[in-house]
């Protein structure tokens, strides 16, 4: 994907080579973007408002230090739980993935708002048993 962006500062302009993640909230949708020159950002695009604006200009271990983001470890024990919550992922089947993994998380640990959820062991898909990112979109059960 070759996408340009501009830069804050509108003096530098980025190519877009890869969406590295991406993931859902209700009023929005979050991309994790690489440029050509390695750079990474995240954009976030408000449908309603058809609008896209830029979280992030930092790169590399820099966006986890941004001081409005709480990391927040998680056990293997919340872990299993969490599994327990989904029937299947967007691997196996994507037309019922529905909501970030993260979602659950934050139901389980009762941490909402600006937080980013470290895994301390692999969580998988009790369906297809493939691993699970924090941000891998997965299917509830009902």
């Amino acid at each position: 994907m070759n996408v340009r962006a501009i830069s804050p500062s509108m003096k530098d302009l980025y190519e877009i080579v890869e969406i590295e993640d991406r993931w859902y909230e209700p009023v929005a949708m979050y991309f994790r973007v690489r440029t050509t020159e390695g750079k990474r950002f995240i954009l976030r695009y408000t449908e309603s408002e058809d609008e896209w604006t830029l979280q992030s200009g930092f790169d590399g271990d820099e966006l986890l230090m941004r001081p409005s983001i709480e990391l927040v470890t998680v056990d293997a024990d919340v872990i299993r739980r969490a599994e327990e919550e989904i029937e299947s992922c967007e691997h196996c089947h994507p037309e019922d993935a529905e909501i970030p993994f993260d979602w659950i998380l934050r139901e389980l640990t009762s941490k909402y708002g600006a937080h980013e959820f470290i895994l301390t062991d692999t969580a998988r898909c009790p369906n297809c048993k493939r691993p699970l990112s924090e941000k891998t979109l997965v299917g509830p059960k009902d």
